[in-house]
């Protein structure tokens, strides 16, 4: 591995100069063939005759071939010198940034790669009256850490294959010719170089796993080096290599090193492969063909079985749950996915085994090995891809297949039609055992337009995830059992972070007479909105899951701050104020009083969650306060706002602290199980919450109003936020949610 002090310090000067040398080379090869042919062939034609002649001017046309060929071979190495000076170039401005970063934060940064957090403010009273700078920290470490890795694997991999290209003689040893096949990037160098490893007959060493993850790590993002290994690797025989290593011979222990090394290589290759079927988008002519035949391949293996044991069992791994294992990592082609799940629905529905439940077709016989690497359902790994490749899940649950003459509706099928075998070899994550969380993954991305895991800025809604996130909402508040005591449980969490993402529709839905409220991008089911009598019933069913609870009423609450910064900027004169706010308080207590009621019956009468379970979920998920908030302005200002800093003259981070603060304080205690007393905080949560996101507003927008009169509207709206949360409370209890 490249050192840091190498790369820090490395002169490219000699380099540069070098390929402006080799650069130069071709035209004085050409000046010379010139020459050579006015001099010395031109002059003996027409004047010498006979054998010997015709003997030498075969001789004279070979030297002009070589004269060609040297300048091609100075022209490719050329080529190859300024690659590999861009990619160390690169390489060394990316470390001295790191350095600089890492310097300026209080990172000390050690010669092998270690960092340590230098921050005097770790040693002081400081550290201890935050307790979230210390996780703050280890963030950034673990980060700088992870770049910097990053960053000498590049000029690794850069630095061998550079050695390898310029060591390599492409006539076979004959030293007495011109090498005119030399390399002209390292791209290409360290594909050839990868896909030997995965073409390799025998089973490969620790050494030669560790040369391929160096390869695929440095490379996993280059559409021209992912392209160039997937077609020289060939789609089946990706999955034959991938399957084998994963498939240590019968008896064979592997060390938690040898484990961690192969789950790195699932990581790369899946990312690696990904990252070939979208390269073709980066060509002018359109579609390669090329990479159109490694998916076909791919598709085409997920037919076969592929046994790396049969001394073991006679069964192996189908191609689907090989690729899918694959596809939890990257990101891939849109149209790709859409033939990898019609074909993946036609084979439970279809195929050998027809009829039976998806954990009979995927399951025993079938075994994932000793390193219990991937999941046994494929369908949990397409849910993950299509959880990472937002518009690719779109398109997917927004859309059907025929199959056998049969249309089948993609969402129905995944979310009311398939049995989900559960358990941790088929989901591949023992922290989440059920595929149902992997459905939700897909979900969160179709509704969102980002990965579902991507703490990035919010996507502006689409018409189509508008509609698919209403026809979810029907769906599943039309008929609440659907999520209520059964497996579907584990989608909570995941419609809850939807939920917050539509929050200004949820919103509007409860009341907008003014307008007030604007949804992030296109509304849903316009003009009508959501349907409450579907809304109420989903909401009070999602919120009985802590995670879920927070990221509503964070989300709820960021919004009705930022609806109250705009009625105080566009209503500054108090007559008109008071109805505005009114407004815009209502539907946030609507919201607060179901989710209250949600949460109590979570604890007291599912016995699904404590209360515990809801505090420690408001101290550990307030990212939906910022990201509510980003998405509010947004809407508000018509733009795609940041998540943090200062919009419009609006202080997001004070005002994301007061939301945080307001939603710990709604929590009820299990020792004071009366009905009254649980439903008197919530009540005095929601006006409480609601009176001081309006003193931030008015303060926020600069109106001058007297105390008396701020009291009163205070008082106007957390009274508006109290009726919407016994309207919510009400509406929930009567049996709407139940």
């Amino acid at each position: 591995m490249v050192s840091i002090p190498y790369l820090d310090k490395a002169d490219l000067g000699p380099l540069a100069d070098a390929a402006a040398s080799w650069k130069a080379l071709p035209a004085k090869y050409e000046a010379l063939q010139r020459e050579f042919e006015q001099r010395v062939v031109n002059h003996l034609k027409g004047h010498w005759e006979g054998d010997a002649a015709d003997a030498a001017f075969t001789t004279m046309g070979k030297a002009r071939t070589e004269y060609e060929n040297a300048a091609t071979e100075a022209e490719r190495i050329a080529k190859l010198l300024l690659d590999a000076h861009g990619e160390f170039s690169a390489a060394q401005k990316q470390l001295h940034a790191l350095l600089d970063e890492a310097r300026n934060d209080h990172y000390k940064v050690y010669d092998d790669g270690r960092v340590e957090d230098v921050d005097p403010r770790q040693d002081s009273p400081t550290a201890s009256a935050s307790p979230g700078l210390a996780e703050e920290r280890k963030k950034k470490l673990d980060s700088l850490v992870s770049r910097l890795t990053r960053v000498l694997e590049v000029a690794t991999a850069a630095d061998e294959a550079a050695s390898s290209a310029l060591e390599r003689d492409a006539n076979g040893g004959d030293s007495q010719s011109f090498n005119t096949s030399v390399y002209t990037s390292l791209d290409s160098v360290e594909a050839d170089q990868a896909s030997a490893l995965m073409n390799k007959k025998e089973r490969l060493s620790d050494a030669e796993i560790t040369k391929l993850n160096l390869l695929l790590s440095a490379n996993k993002n280059d559409p021209e080096f992912s392209r160039e290994f997937a077609v020289k690797t060939g789609g089946e025989n990706m999955l034959s290599k991938y399957n084998e290593l994963m498939s240590p011979p019968a008896g064979t222990s592997l060390s938690k090193a040898q484990l961690a090394q192969l789950k790195e290589l699932k990581a790369n290759l899946g990312t690696t492969i990904g990252t070939a079927t979208t390269s073709d988008d980066h060509r002018k002519g359109g579609p390669d063909p090329e990479i159109t035949k490694f998916q076909n391949d791919l598709l085409e293996a997920g037919r076969r079985d592929f046994n790396a044991n049969p001394t073991e069992s006679p069964y192996g791994l189908s191609g689907y749950q090989l690729t899918s294992s694959l596809m939890s990592e990257g990101k891939w082609d849109k149209d790709f996915l859409q033939d990898y799940g019609d074909a993946l629905i036609t084979a439970e529905k279809n195929g050998a085994n027809a009829g039976q439940n998806p954990d009979a077709y995927w399951g025993y016989p079938r075994t994932l090995g000793s390193t219990n690497i991937g999941a046994l359902d494929p369908m949990a790994g397409f849910m993950d891809a299509l959880g990472h490749n937002p518009d690719a899940s779109t398109e997917f649950l927004t859309s059907d297949a025929t199959i056998d003459g049969e249309k089948v509706d993609h969402l129905d099928y995944l979310l009311k039609d398939r049995h989900w075998p559960e358990g941790a070899g088929y989901t591949g994550d023992s922290a989440n055992p059920s595929g149902y969380n992997n459905l939700g993954h897909a979900m969160e991305s179709a509704t969102s337009g980002r990965p579902f895991d991507s703490d990035g800025a919010p996507v502006k809604h689409t018409t189509e995830r508008a509609a698919l996130m209403n026809e979810l909402v029907n769906t599943i508040g039309g008929d609440p059992g659907l999520i209520s005591g059964s497996p579907r449980d584990e989608m909570r969490d995941s419609l809850g972070n939807m939920t917050a993402e539509y929050m200004a529709d949820v919103q509007a839905a409860f009341g907008n007479e003014q307008g007030t409220i604007k949804p992030f991008g296109e509304p849903v089911n316009p003009p009508k909105g959501f349907e409450t009598g579907t809304l109420v019933p989903f909401l009070a069913n999602v919120g009985r899951d802590p995670d879920a609870y927070v990221a509503i009423s964070e989300a709820s609450q960021a919004n009705t701050a930022i609806w109250m910064q705009e009625v105080a900027k566009q209503h500054p004169g108090y007559d008109e104020m008071t109805p505005a706010m009114e407004n815009v308080a209502h539907p946030g207590g609507i919201v607060a009083g179901i989710l209250s009621d949600a949460r109590d019956q979570a604890i007291f009468e599912e016995h699904s969650a404590s209360d515990k379970d809801f505090n420690d979920a408001v101290a550990t998920g307030d990212k939906w306060a910022g990201r509510g908030l980003g998405m509010a302005v947004g809407a508000a200002t018509g733009t795609a706002a940041p998540i943090v800093g200062t919009i419009a003259g609006w202080a997001v981070e004070d005002i994301q602290a007061m939301v945080v603060a307001q939603v710990q304080q709604d929590t009820t205690d299990e020792a004071q199980k009366e009905a009254y007393t649980r439903y008197a905080e919530g009540r005095a949560a929601v006006r409480d919450s609601t009176a001081d996101s309006l003193r931030e507003a008015i303060r926020n927008a600069g109106v001058d109003m007297s105390p008396q009169k701020l009291d009163t509207l205070a008082e106007s709206a957390a009274r508006a936020a109290d009726d919407g949360h016994t309207t919510g409370a009400t509406w929930n209890s009567s049996g709407s949610g139940r």
